[in-house]
């Protein structure tokens, strides 16, 4: 088969470059009704806004420094940050099929994610309050929902399916990820919330995607041979 010349020459380019042909995406924005899985966030006259912006300043009064410390270790954090339920054999270094398959995980997650933040355009609790200090980086983009909360309940819920007998202990600490956005100062509860049940929608895509499925199997039996190793 032959390809007219500018699609040739693309393609002569990626081969030279050493590029491979982009991955097929699992999940996409487009398979998701946000106004129906999130409504509207409180608006900012709203008695639950106040109500929120109170309980914010209530943690903010009473975080400690190892909440402070955990919140600013959290700006950046990857799946792997269960390790501190699964054990230290849980990294990317050990693990690089299940690193790869988390790291497009997290990328198609966010992806959806900044379609709603997008959407509504939350002004961030600092920035909307000069009352609310936060003790982690501030950040500018939309404050609804929260990304962080959307990507702890994703990576959580994958990885109850693949160690069931710690889901509890899993989904407790992904729930916490969010959490922290609210004590750091950089999310409302309901941007915590709507996060998390837009994660809880995105997991189920991701199970439910065969080409997904196929690539999770391998990341399951990687998993479970470390696991078993790092037990003895």
């Amino acid at each position: 088969m032959r390809f007219p010349r500018p699609i040739a020459a693309v393609c002569f380019l990626f081969l030279c470059l050493g590029l491979a042909p982009q991955q097929a995406t699992f999940v996409t924005p487009a398979e998701f009704d946000f106004d129906a899985i999130l409504g509207n966030p409180p608006a900012d006259d709203s008695a639950q806004h106040r109500q929120e912006v109170e309980h914010m300043l209530q943690l903010q009064a009473s975080r400690t420094a190892q909440e402070e410390q955990r919140c600013k270790a959290e700006e950046k954090v990857t799946p792997f940050v269960f390790a501190e339920i699964l054990g230290p054999w849980f990294n990317p270094k050990d693990l690089p099929l299940t690193a790869k398959l988390f790291r497009e995980v997290t990328l198609e997650t966010t992806d959806v994610a900044d379609v709603p933040k997008k959407k509504w355009s939350r002004v961030r609790p600092p920035l909307a309050d000069p009352r609310i200090h936060p003790c982690v980086a501030l950040e500018h983009t939309g404050s609804f929902p929260s990304g962080h909360a959307t990507r702890g309940v994703v990576w959580a819920t994958l990885l109850a399916e693949v160690f069931p007998d710690d889901k509890q202990q899993l989904m407790d600490r992904g729930r916490l990820i969010g959490q922290d956005r609210v004590i750091g100062g950089m999310h409302y509860p309901s941007d915590v919330a709507a996060g998390q049940k837009l994660g809880a929608e995105i997991a189920k895509k991701f199970l439910a995607n065969e080409v997904f499925l196929v690539q999770f199997e391998k990341v399951k039996q990687e998993c479970h041979a470390h696991a078993m190793a790092g037990a003895h």
